[in-house]
């Protein structure tokens, strides 16, 4: 969203009162779409992040639910051990992926002040999450598996790929691409790297905006207002399998209560509603993140695929991102 918003391609909503509306969400959607005072559109659905795991794998396995990264690494080691065939995880190389562990790691690598754009792929909280994720990489304890593929959805649910860490609209597609695993998953929070309280971050999620050249502005924040707010719009939308945004929802005791049998009657949503409250941090996107994504696989994506440290994958990253800002005007520093 900065990147449409820095190009003003889309409309401010504050003259429509939308800033009266901030109380209806969870702080760290709200924050998704409101930029330097001003309110660019409504999130509908969130991706607070939680780990979603086999239980089925973890009890054959005698695996303990890892509360921290730590105890994760070993648990990784365990499995592959036991059976070469099986990973704790499935990563090939994700941006979204990326930058939402990093973020859950305090990781602050992109900063922006008007034209002024601040990348710093080495900062703190990158180097703690990479010196935890190499460990799995280099190792080979991580399967290659692309997501969303044919042999991802055959892999979750014969057991081959026993946990992801992902957003809260992970649910459905599993229920969806994954019927035959059926009472195997179970949802527990993030790891933590000090198994303290509970921190995690963003994945995913999506807002609905109204475009700088609409014809009938008005007409359309009137539609957005009750597409993303109004108790009518968004009770179709949570019994259509989405995770809401609207605290009201999530508060919901109905809500909070359901018990999926694809999920052996845990009540799920309890864990996910927890992780909306920790997934608020300071985490920035670039003003260009599209194309940061687009060069990821040419640059960090080689690292996974050459099962060497992220760290070269990252600086590549960095000076693809530094280039490309100074090209498009943008004055770029690296500290």
């Amino acid at each position: 969203m900065p990147q449409f918003a820095l190009s003003e391609s889309l409309l401010d909503l504050s003259s429509y009162g939308f800033g009266d509306l901030e109380d209806k969400f969870a702080a760290s959607t709200w924050n998704s779409v409101s930029m330097d005072g001003k309110v660019y559109g409504l999130p509908q659905d969130s991706g607070p992040m939680a780990m979603f795991y086999n239980k089925k794998v973890f009890d054959e396995y005698g695996i303990e639910v890892p509360k921290t990264w730590d105890e994760y690494v070993a648990a990784a080691k365990k499995l592959h051990e036991a059976d070469p065939e099986k990973y704790l995880a499935a990563d090939s190389g994700d941006a979204g992926f990326t930058t939402s562990m990093i973020a859950q790691a305090g990781g602050t690598p992109f900063t922006t002040d008007g034209e002024k754009v601040t990348i710093n792929l080495q900062d703190e909280g990158t180097k703690k999450w990479t010196e935890t994720w190499d460990q799995l990489v280099e190792q080979g304890l991580v399967a290659k598996t692309v997501g969303w593929t044919d042999d991802w959805y055959k892999q979750l649910g014969n057991g081959q790929i026993a946990t992801m860490i992902t957003g809260a609209w992970m649910p459905g597609n599993l229920e969806a691409s994954v019927a035959d695993a059926k009472g195997d998953w179970r949802v527990a929070p993030m790891p933590t790297y000090d198994g303290g309280p509970a921190q995690t971050a963003n994945n995913g999620g999506s807002a609905q905006v109204v475009m700088e050249q609409s014809e009938n502005p008005a007409l359309a924040a009137g539609f957005l207002k009750w597409l993303n707010s109004s108790k009518e719009s968004t009770g179709i939308f949570m019994e259509s399998g989405g995770f809401p945004s609207t605290t009201t929802d999530l508060e919901s005791s109905a809500f909070l209560e359901e018990k999926p049998e694809y999920f052996g009657g845990q009540q799920i949503n309890k864990v996910l509603v927890d992780a909306s409250k920790s997934s608020d941090n300071d985490f920035a996107y670039l003003p260009y993140q599209v194309y940061a994504n687009s060069v990821y696989a040419d640059t960090v994506g080689q690292s996974y695929e050459k099962g060497t440290s992220l760290e070269s994958g990252l600086e590549a990253w960095q000076d693809a991102l530094v280039k490309y800002g100074k090209d498009q005007g943008f004055t770029v520093s690296t500290k």
